[in-house]
């Protein structure tokens, strides 16, 4: 979703100018530009390795680029608020997923609407359980991020690789509640995936920003 900024009569809530990281000396990325409005999500393509998750962490304000100049809105010093899946992203598992769903969501504010106890359910992890998340599958653990990134009402969306470790019926459950959490926000998504991406209006291999 690489754009002129200048051509866009509407203020972006991203836009991205001459982004650049580098690790051990290497470019991951250079000169990566990209204006983001509401309810366009991109995906962020490429082999492993080649930045995938450091761009998207970029995206959010996680990481600071080397290169280049991230706007929120207008401004440049402005970050906004922004909900994170991701593997390498860990959440408390000392807790019962009621705990950790009620704690989240007493510090973190939940999209009008949403009622996460409902989606938990339609995944099938119950929340009345005692078990503790430490005892979960990779595959439950996965749909507990998923819950709490999606349902959290920030403008920014990130997932990486969300289909990690999800069976096709609850792939198909994510697509669903993906796509009725992502009108009003800018979002995007790491992955190699066609798949897991289909919702996004557009993609950027990294293999085409060859150092």
């Amino acid at each position: 979703m690489s754009s002129d900024p200048t051509k866009n009569p509407k203020t972006p809530v991203l836009e991205a100018c001459g982004i650049g990281k580098h690790y051990q000396g290497q470019w991951l990325f250079h000169s990566w530009n990209a204006v983001l409005e509401p309810g366009q999500g991109l995906a962020l393509t490429g082999a492993n390795g080649s930045g995938k998750s450091t761009l998207l962490q970029c995206i959010g304000g996680l990481i600071r680029p080397d290169t280049g100049v991230i706007k929120w809105g207008g401004e440049k010093e402005q970050i906004p608020a922004c909900s994170l899946a991701a593997p390498y992203l860990d959440i408390p598992t000392e807790y019962t997923l009621n705990e950790l769903v009620t704690f989240h969501f007493s510090i973190n504010p939940i999209k009008s609407g949403a009622d996460p106890f409902l989606q938990l359910r339609l995944c099938h992890l119950d929340p009345t359980s005692n078990l503790l998340l430490k005892h979960y599958s990779s595959g439950m653990i996965q749909k507990v991020k998923l819950v709490l990134a999606l349902l959290t009402d920030a403008p920014i969306l990130l997932l990486d690789e969300p289909h990690s470790h999800l069976d096709r019926e609850a792939q198909a459950w994510f697509q669903q509640l993906l796509s009725s959490s992502i009108a009003g926000r800018v979002w995007a998504m790491a992955s190699n995936d066609p798949n897991e991406y289909r919702l996004c209006s557009a993609a950027f291999d990294l293999g085409s920003n060859p150092p």
